[in-house]
C-alpha cells in the first residue's frame, strides 16, 4: 500500500490566546504552557528529515495558536527553503498588517483562520474572549489585503449547524479559497460538548457536497467526515469527490498519509487518536511513521460491526477516532454513521490514471515539461489521445510536431505569417502594464509561447477593466484552461462551436474554448441534462459566457456608463451574481454590488489614512502601491474617472449626482470611524 506523508501537522505550542470551548488539546492560556515545547533547532530537524524524502509534503503549523511562537517566521523560511509547502493554523486574532507581511514573505503559502459563527456574540462565546470575532475579520481582511491565500475553518457544533448556507456565502464574499467544515470529535476541552446528531451529520454533509457541485470559485471540503465520500458515491457515482488521488484520497488519512506532531514531539496518527507511537527526541520521524503499531492498524484496517460489513468500508471506513471517544476500539463501528449495509459488494474508490498505457520518449518528456503548466495537462492528454489512435504506445517529439503544425499551421503563438516571430511587447501603445512577478513567470515560459500567452492575458486584462497583468489573472486563465469535459457532446453542438471559434486566432483558443465548453456544460446541467446541445452553446453566446441573465432595467443601468469602466461594471456584476448563485441580476442586485465595492474602496482609502472624500487617494495609493508607479494606463483610468465625476457633481459639490445620499453619508461615516 502507498503510505506517502501527504500532510503533517506540527502543534507548535500549547500556548493561546483564546480559550475556545472545542479545543482539543486544552490549550492553556497565553502565560503557562510551553514546557517542553519543542525547540527552533528541533522543528528545524524535523523539518530536515519531512524534506529528506518528500518535499511534496504539506506543513501545517498550529497550535495552540502558533502566532505567538516568536520564531514561526524562521522556522516557516526554514521549510520554505527545503522545498515544503507551508501554512499556519491560526485563530486570526493576531493576524496584523506586520504579521501578514512577514509570515508572507518567510514563504508562508496560505493560512487556514478559524471563524465559528457570522454573530460576533455567538463566535466570542464559543472562543471566549470578548472581541475575538472582529480581530479575526481583520485579520481576513489583512490577508486579503496583501495578497496571502486563506481558508476559512468552521467547526460544525449544533448551536452553529444552521449557518452552514451562510459560512459558505460568507467564505466565497470574504475572498477565501477554501471553507473547511470540521466535524468534532469530543476530546480534550471538547469531551464535555455535545456533538451533533448522527442524522444532522448526515444532513450537514449533504448540504455541502450539494453547494460544491454548485460553487466553482470555492473549494468546500469536510475534515473529519470520511462519510462524505460515501454520500458523494450516493448521489453521483463518477463524482471527483470519490476519487483517491492525493490530498483528497478515500476515507482517512489518519496515519496513511497524515499525522501531526505534539508540542513535545510526539506522533500521533491524528489530534482526536491520543496513542503516541514515538517521540523525534529519541527516534527519526521516518522510523516512526513507518513502523507505528497503530499506523499499520490504520493502513491495513480490520474494520468491525457494521463498518466491517459495509460495501463502502474501503471508499469511506468510518471515523476511527470516534469509536476509541466513545470507549471502543480502533477497529469498532463509527458510531455517528446512520448508514446500513446494503451489498456484499466492496465498493472501490475511483483511481484516475495520468498515463495509462501510453509512455514517454525522453525528449518528448523534456518538451512537455517546457510548457506552462496551465497548458501541460491539455498537451498531455491530447498527445496521449493521438497516439492512441495511431495504435503506437509512445509518445514522440515527432508526434508533438504533428499535433502542434495541426493545431496552429504555421502560426504558433507569438509568431506573425510564416512563422517569424513578432516583437516582444507587440503594439508598445497598447501594451498593458505588467507585474514584476507576472512578468518573471512569462520569460520563464518557451519563447514560442511568450507573446501569445501576453496577447490573451492582456486582452482578456482589458475586458475586465484591469490596470495590469497580476500573477492573480494569470492563475486564473490556469485553472480556466483546463480542456476535460464531463458530459457527452451532440454533434450539431460540436459544429456549432467550431464555427463560432473559427476566426479566433490560435493563441486566444487555448483559452476561450475550454471556458466556452465549461459554460456550456453548466447550462446543459442546469437544465438536468447529460448531453450538450446546440443550444446550451447557443446560450452561453448569448449571455456572453456568463451564464447569468440581466433584466433590461439593469442592463440599462451597465450600457449608460461611461466607456471606460463598462466592461469592468458588467464583468464584475456578473462575478458577483455567479458566486451568489444569482440566474438573473436585476437593478436591486447591481446597486447593492456597486455599494459593496465603494465601501470597499472606502476602506482601502481608510488604510491610507484619509478621513475624507477626495481625490487624494490615487496620490496616496500611487506611492504606497507598486503597481500603480509610473503606470500610464492607471494614469489615464485616474484622470477619466476624475474629469467624468466632476462633470457630473451636484450643485452642492456632494457627488450626488452619482451616488444617492445614503450610500455617500456611508463612505463618509465609514473613513471617520463612525460606523
Amino acid at each position: 500500500m502507498n503510505n506517502d506523508l501527504f500532510l503533517i501537522a506540527i502543534n507548535l505550542t500549547h500556548r493561546c490566546n483564546l480559550a475556545c470551548a472545542h479545543c482539543y488539546m486544552d490549550a492553556q492560556t497565553r502565560l503557562v504552557g510551553g514546557s517542553g515545547e519543542l525547540t527552533t533547532a528541533e522543528v528545524k530537524g524535523l523539518l530536515d528529515q519531512v524534506a529528506e524524502r518528500s518535499n511534496e509534503t504539506m506543513v501545517v503549523l498550529t497550535g495552540g495558536e502558533p502566532l505567538v511562537r516568536k520564531d514561526l517566521e524562521t522556522l516557516v523560511e526554514h521549510g520554505s527553503r527545503l522545498g515544503l509547502a507551508l501554512v499556519i493554523g491560526t485563530n486570526g486574532v493576531l493576524l496584523t498588517e506586520q504579521r501578514v507581511r512577514s509570515l508572507k514573505a518567510a514563504g508562508t503559502l496560505g493560512v487556514g483562520i478559524s471563524l465559528d459563527s457570522l454573530d460576533p456574540e455567538s463566535h466570542d462565546a464559543f472562543r471566549g474572549c470578548p472581541g475575538s470575532w472582529e480581530k479575526t475579520l481583520a485579520g481576513m481582511e489583512q490577508c486579503r489585503r496583501h495578497e496571502l491565500p486563506f481558508q476559512v475553518h468552521f467547526s460544525i457544533t449544533e448551536r452553529n449547524a444552521h449557518e452552514v448556507p451562510s459560512m459558505i456565502a460568507f467564505a466565497k464574499a470574504s475572498g477565501a479559497h477554501v471553507l473547511n467544515i470540521f466535524f468534532l470529535v469530543c476530546t480534550g476541552r471538547g469531551e464535555s460538548m455535545s456533538d451533533i446528531t448522527p442524522a444532522r451529520y448526515e444532513q450537514v454533509l449533504t448540504q455541502l457536497i450539494e453547494a460544491q457541485h454548485d460553487t466553482e470559485d470555492l473549494i468546500i471540503r469536510a475534515r473529519c467526515a470520511p462519510h462524505y465520500k460515501r454520500i458523494a458515491y450516493e448521489r453521483d457515482p463518477e463524482s471527483p469527490l470519490t476519487r483517491a488521488q492525493g490530498y483528497e484520497g478515500g476515507g482517512c488519512l489518519a496515519g496513511i498519509h497524515y499525522c501531526r506532531i505534539t508540542p513535545e514531539g510526539a506522533v500521533t496518527a491524528c489530534p482526536y487518536i491520543p496513542d503516541e507511537e514515538g517521540s523525534i527526541r529519541n527516534r527519526g520521524f521516518w522510523d516512526i511513521w513507518d513502523n507505528a503499531p497503530t499506523f499499520e492498524q490504520l493502513r491495513n484496517p480490520q474494520l468491525e460491526g457494521k463498518c466491517g460489513a459495509c460495501e463502502y468500508r474501503k471508499l469511506c471506513g468510518g471515523c476511527r477516532a470516534r469509536p476509541l471517544a466513545m470507549g471502543g476500539t480502533l477497529m469498532d463501528s463509527d458510531p455517528w454513521c446512520s448508514h446500513t449495509p446494503a451489498s456484499p459488494e466492496v465498493i472501490e474508490p475511483l483511481v484516475e490514471s495520468l498515463n495509462g498505457d501510453v509512455t514517454w520518449s525522453p525528449e518528448a518528456g523534456q518538451r512537455l515539461a517546457r510548457v506552462p503548466g496551465f497548458l501541460r495537462k491539455m498537451v498531455r492528454k491530447r498527445a496521449e489521445a493521438h497516439v492512441r489512435e495511431l495504435g503506437d504506445k509512445e509518445v514522440t517529439p515527432a508526434h508533438l510536431a504533428t499535433l502542434a503544425s495541426r493545431r496552429f499551421g504555421d502560426r504558433f503563438p507569438g509568431t506573425g505569417p510564416g512563422g517569424a516571430p513578432l516583437e516582444r511587447n507587440g503594439n508598445s501603445a497598447s501594451a498593458l502594464a505588467w507585474t514584476q512577478e507576472a512578468q518573471g513567470y512569462l520569460e520563464q515560459l518557451p519563447a514560442f509561447l511568450q507573446q501569445g500567452i501576453r496577447q490573451v492575458a492582456e486582452e482578456v486584462a482589458r475586458e475586465e477593466g484591469r490596470f495590469e497583468v497580476n500573477m492573480k489573472l494569470i492563475r486564473r486563465l490556469e485553472e480556466d484552461a483546463s480542456p476535460e469535459r464531463g458530459l457527452e457532446w451532440e454533434p450539431g453542438a460540436e459544429a456549432h462551436l467550431r464555427a463560432l471559434l473559427a476566426d479566433r486566432p490560435p493563441q486566444v483558443l487555448m483559452f476561450v474554448q475550454p471556458s466556452m465548453e465549461a459554460a456550456a456544460e453548466r447550462e446543459a446541467r442546469r437544465r438536468h441534462a447529460t448531453t450538450v446541445s446546440r443550444e446550451d452553446v447557443e446560450r452561453v453566446v448569448k449571455t456572453d459566457m456568463a451564464g447569468v441573465e440581466w433584466e433590461p432595467e439593469a442592463l440599462a443601468r451597465v450600457e449608460s456608463a461611461p466607456d471606460f469602466i463598462r466592461g469592468g461594471i458588467k464583468k464584475a456584476a456578473e462575478f458577483n451574481a455567479r458566486r451568489e448563485g444569482i440566474e438573473v441580476i436585476r437593478s436591486a442586485d447591481l446597486t447593492r454590488f456597486r455599494n459593496r465595492a465603494m465601501l470597499r474602496a472606502v476602506r482601502r482609502m481608510k488604510g491610507f489614512g484619509m478621513a475624507e472624500l477626495t481625490f487624494d487617494a490615487y496620490g496616496i495609493a500611487r506611492e504606497r502601491v507598486p503597481r500603480l508607479k509610473q503606470n500610464s494606463q492607471a494614469e489615464q483610468r485616474f484622470a477619466e474617472i476624475r474629469e467624468y465625476v466632476e462633470s457630473r457633481r451636484s450643485p452642492d459639490g456632494s457627488g450626488l449626482g452619482l451616488l444617492n445620499r445614503e450610500l455617500l453619508e456611508r463612505m463618509k461615516a465609514e473613513l471617520k470611524g463612525e460606523r
